[in-house]
């Protein structure tokens, strides 16, 4: 079946099957996809399947870029790639959704055994993600419903949700999202959509929640994913090997583990590591990020609250480490934690006694804690920015992740991994020498995550059944992933304002990526909430956009 994929800034975010006869882009809340960029028309363009053709014709009036070409009508080539604005959606014939285009979780050999199999079935659930918090519901029939009604099967108690928001129908190993004309939406990445199918480890983004379909596998037996001994980790190179010793070693244990590596070096699963392979394996893993979490919030969401200990706390309410209580909390960013919240963590870990806001008598917990950050605690600790006693606390057992241009012996491992991964079935794709040489010279500054991304991109984008260096393309060459995407340098044509405005976005939106909401990111960037506000509406990123 013929297929669009959406690329946002050279990321992909969305795969539509095209199983209608005419599909609508543009900025409209009526279009088939909605585009939410102001450069883009309220309906952009339309695609007519006939046969095996398929028909542009644009909508606009102003024309269409399609292929690097302005068109108003024409025959829609397969890879042909039609720019909107921010956006580009590439056109395929063939569908290669096998490829998980919007995979978040591990892939094993099981769940792709049975996605190539018309006769496995795997067990489903689903994830609700809701600040730092998480809860998983298994799947029982074909199909549920989501909202804030009672009556859905899945009750939503977040803002921004409609009494009946969304509809997931599940056919074999895939699920047909549909939104049911809700008030604010349902969105995958940066796309608003209104039916999709979509395979596992797809995030629904639905009010200030996330629902991620993932397989329900058992933690013991042969369903249990990677085998003991790899935990999911590609590489011969000696530090990998000793940190997957270490992990085998530590995980029985009750001792608290703090590690250490840059962005995109593979923390979180290091911390799900330990979970699966300790006695707690049968317990929650409670994941949290101290980062992503307001100053005012972040007790409350790490110990809980009582009825009425402040404005908003209409009911009682457990927080992460009561939820944690028999498994293991994973305390990412911990470098991030304010420096009056970490006695209170540092007698949680020490007595494993907690007390919830409000709250006149303190609980005991049974919690394992992973921590993780990729700062250095023990230099913040002598500039008083850190408290020492918590950084030895946490630092029982420390294991330090090498970043991805420290084993380069691994990278071709690790490419042909991705490779593996995200080709679609019955096809072989290899990396040509320049390719290869290409990755080699690359200095990695998001590790492996960039290298994934990397990898599944130039899957997409190739011409022929092999992967050269002319199809590879890098967000950044030598800047760290989560800082802005290269040195600023003057662009012809371009007035000094319009550079100002553009560099402007960019800061705004990659803080937008780092921090949850919008309240957060105007205070990180030390600017009023209306500012901000203001310059997303302009963007045509307002929650409130309708036009």
């Amino acid at each position: 079946m013929p297929e669009l994929v959406f690329f946002r800034r050279g990321e992909e975010v969305l795969r539509l099957s095209m199983a209608d006869e005419r599909v609508v882009l543009g900025r409209g809340d009526r279009c088939d996809v909605v585009i939410p960029d102001p450069e883009v028309s309220r309906q952009q363009v339309a695609l007519h399947l006939e046969g095996s053709k398929c028909l542009v014709q644009d909508l606009s009036g102003k024309g269409t870029t399609v292929a690097g070409a302005k068109v108003t009508e024409g025959e829609l080539k397969d890879g042909a790639d039609i720019a909107l604005g921010q956006w580009r959606a590439i056109f395929r014939k063939t569908s290669g959704s096998d490829s998980e285009a919007t995979e978040l979780g591990p892939r094993t050999e099981l769940i792709e055994r049975a996605e190539a199999s018309d006769s496995v079935k795997l067990p489903a659930q689903v994830r609700l993600k809701a600040g730092s918090t998480e809860s998983t519901h298994k799947l029982q029939g074909e199909s549920f419903t989501a909202g804030k009604d009672a009556g859905n099967d899945l009750v939503l108690n977040h803002r921004f949700v409609s009494g009946r928001h969304l509809k997931v129908t599940r056919q074999h190993n895939r699920f047909v999202v549909s939104d049911q004309r809700s008030t604010n939406g349902t969105w995958i990445g940066g796309i608003r959509i209104f039916e999709a199918e979509v395979p596992f480890f797809t995030a629904l983004r639905v009010g200030e929640g996330e629902l991620v379909i993932e397989p329900a596998l058992s933690t013991t037996g042969k369903d249990k994913g990677p085998p003991s001994g790899t935990f999911g980790m590609v590489g011969t190179d000696p530090a990998v090997r000793s940190l997957i010793e270490l992990i085998e070693r530590v995980a029985p244990s009750t001792a608290a583990v703090a590690v250490f590596g840059e962005s995109g070096t593979g923390k979180e699963l290091v911390a799900r590591a330990i979970h699966t392979q300790s006695p707690r394996a049968s317990g929650p893993f409670i994941p949290v990020n101290c980062a992503a979490i307001s100053k005012e919030l972040i007790e409350s969401e790490l110990f809980g609250h009582e009825k009425g200990a402040f404005t908003g706390a209409a009911n009682a309410r457990k927080g992460a480490f009561e939820e944690a209580d028999g498994g293991t909390i994973f305390l990412d960013e911990i470098g991030e934690l304010p420096l009056d919240l970490q006695a209170k963590l540092l007698r949680a870990l020490e007595s494993g006694e907690i007390k919830r806001v409000g709250a006149a008598r303190p609980t005991m917990v049974d919690v394992r804690v992973v921590a993780a950050t990729n700062r250095d605690l023990l230099a913040m600790s002598r500039e008083n920015k850190y408290r020492e006693d918590l950084y030895y606390r946490l630092c029982v057992v420390p294991l330090n992740l090498p970043p991805l241009r420290a084993r380069p012996g691994d990278l071709k491992l690790l490419a042909d991994h991705f490779l593996k991964m995200y080709t679609p079935r019955g096809q072989r794709v290899l990396l040509t020498p320049a390719a290869m040489k290409t990755l080699e010279e690359h200095a990695w500054p998001g590790n492996i995550r960039e290298l994934r991304n990397v990898i599944h991109r130039a899957l997409l984008l190739r011409k022929g059944a092999h992967i050269d260096a002319s199809d590879l393309s890098f967000d950044s060459r030598n800047v760290p992933a989560d800082r802005i995407g290269g040195a600023v340098e003057f662009i012809p044509g371009m007035s000094l304002q319009e550079q100002l405005d553009r560099a402007e976005r960019q800061i705004i939106e990659s803080a937008m990526k780092r921090w949850p909401t919008r309240e957060q990111v105007a205070k990180e960037l030390n600017i009023a909430r209306s500012t901000l506000f203001k310059r997303l509406k302009e963007w045509g990123m307002g929650e409130d956009e309708q036009s």
